[in-house]
């Protein structure tokens, strides 16, 4: 029998899941071969970015790094559930071009992989919208490397300080969704603590937080919203809604307030989490897109117009037939998206009709907001402080045995837990 070759791009929620997935369902697919490609050699977990970037602020990231990371990252060599699978490999690579005539991947490296169903599951990255001087000093937010470099920024401010040289430190956080509400959050609750232990005075410091909409959290109902606010005005932070940024320079912002009133604002660290958009490279591998630049996929999740190309996750257009809206880019999202993908590519095989998917209209989310504090949305009710804290945490944990052996889940889980508490 002629071995059927699956290749998957990105090790992200939805990449990884699609790997699992498939592998759950050996026996259906029969000779087959996975590869699973990604430009890093880890999974990132990317729901505690903020932690890893506001973590142990006061340690220098030499000192730390291994401790942060390891909380919020799985080697893929160390996923034995998937290692252990034969016809499952890992290449590390970027996808220079997708021939879809030839069905090859070519990667940045010259490695030419052959498919016979291919799954793009790469992301998105961060967007600044043509801003002046955003692309050059503002910090994303949006990889590992991303999360240390804004931490290092930090870190440089509180050495400065405790060495007399810095007086005050300004931090602006552009964009108040989940990201930019969980960071603005955390980041002033680790310099409450420093105020708390006398190693920094309270007025030596601000975090405001900037939004164009006219509220934070704007995919979240009124109650959320309104504890959010609450929870931010009790941490300090000045939140600026109905706020639009125009330019930025190397240490302050040009805003203009609803009435068109422009004001400028210093900030020594700006913070980016405003948006997302397609990777460039996507453009380049002749596939049908909306007008943002996503992949149009049909609700089985091919590539429209093609017969065995699929995208899932954040880098796909998958519209929701009630509300007419692109679905969310949640984690939650492309696990659900990747069972269905994994599905229709084994049932393909056995002649069957596939699948198609109605995403739900809400979705079970939690807003981490500073230490031992966070927003649980159940749809219905919500819950908040340390028990939605405590729903993060399991929500996490259960992440973590999805994809490892219980024993390396919980090790993984365990220690980054230990690391991230010192925050809190």
């Amino acid at each position: 029998m002629e071995t059927h070759k699956i290749v998957i791009v990105g090790a992200g929620f939805g990449g990884l899941r699609t790997a699992l997935e498939l592998a759950k369902r050996k026996v259906r697919l029969k000779a087959f071969e996975i590869t699973l490609v990604d430009p890093r050699p880890e999974h990132l977990y990317t729901p505690l970015l903020y932690e890893v970037s506001s973590g142990d602020l006061e340690l220098s990231s030499d000192a730390c790094v291994g401790e942060l990371q390891s909380g919020a990252c799985v080697q893929i060599d160390a996923v034995r559930n998937i290692i252990k699978k034969r016809n499952i490999r890992f290449a590390q690579g970027s996808v220079a071009t997708v021939d879809a005539t030839e069905q090859n991947v070519v990667l940045s490296t010259g490695e030419t992989i052959p498919y016979d169903d291919l799954v793009i599951a790469v992301g998105v990255e961060s967007a600044t919208y043509g801003i002046a001087g955003a692309d050059r000093y503002a910090l994303p937010m949006k990889t590992l490397k991303d999360a240390f470099a804004i931490r290092q920024r930090m870190f440089e401010f509180i050495r400065s300080y405790k060495d007399g040289k810095a007086k005050h430190l300004s931090i602006l956080v552009v964009g108040g969704g989940a990201s930019g509400t969980e960071f603005a959050s955390e980041t002033a609750n680790f310099f409450h603590r420093m105020v708390d232990e006398e190693t920094l005075l309270r007025w030596d410091y601000d975090i405001s937080l900037v939004e164009a909409g006219p509220d934070i959290l704007s995919m979240f109902p009124a109650p959320v919203r309104h504890c959010a606010r609450e929870r931010l005005h009790a941490l300090g932070i000045n939140v600026l809604a109905a706020t639009k940024l125009k330019s930025v320079e190397a240490n302050a912002v040009t805003l203009e307030r609803a009435d068109g009133t422009a004001v400028r604002h210093d900030a020594d660290v700006i913070v980016w989490t405003a948006g997302v958009k397609p990777l460039d490279a996507v453009k380049g591998w002749n596939l049908p897109v909306d007008e943002r630049g996503f992949i149009k996929v049909t609700p089985n999740f091919l590539v429209e117009g093609s017969k065995n190309v699929y995208a899932i996750g954040d880098c796909a257009s998958f519209v929701h037939p009630k509300t007419k809206k692109r679905v969310p880019a949640l984690a939650q999202a492309a696990v659900k998206e990747a069972a269905i993908v994994a599905e229709n590519i084994a049932r393909t095989l056995e002649r069957k009709l596939p699948m198609s998917w109605t995403p739900p209209e809400r979705w079970i989310t939690v807003v981490p907001m500073g230490g031992a504090y966070a927003i649980a949305d159940f749809g219905w009710f919500h819950l908040t402080g340390i028990l939605g804290y405590l729903v993060r945490k399991v929500a996490d944990l259960q992440y973590f045995i999805s994809i490892l052996p219980i024993d390396e889940a919980w090790r993984l889980w365990s220690s980054g837990a230990k690391v991230y508490r010192k925050n809190d």
